[in-house]
Parts: structure tokens; sequence; C-alpha cells
């Protein structure tokens, strides 16, 4: 796995918050101006929403 900020990744791209094959896989959705982070949610839960600090350290390039 390859560690970047999130705002590195392009909208839609997958990430993990943890390096751990059993945590569970997130999507990268819109920059929400009013609190200054970028919206994330679950791959296998749409309505599980999470605020992320731009600066926030995540994992990619993975297989799931």
């Amino acid at each position: 796995m390859t560690i970047k900020k999130i705002k590195e990744l392009k909208k839609g791209e997958y990430f993990r918050l943890k390096d751990n094959d059993s945590a569970p896989v997130w999507i990268k959705g819109d920059y929400v101006r009013s609190d200054k982070k970028y919206s994330t949610y679950k791959f296998e839960d749409v309505n599980h929403e999470r605020l992320l600090s731009p600066d926030k350290s995540i994992f990619t390039n993975f297989e799931f």
C-alpha cells in the first residue's frame, strides 16, 4: 500500500484509513467548503459519510 494525503486523490478514488486488509474501503467525494474538509463514504454503505481533513494520511494501491 502507498501512503498519500487525501487531497492528492481524485474524486471517486478508493482508499483505506488503516494499513490492514480487514479495514473498510472508503471513497473520496466532494470538498465541503463550509467545513474545509472532504466528504468520504464507505464502499459498502454509501449512507455512512465522514468528513476528513485534507492533510489526513490514507492508504491507496491495494486489492480488495
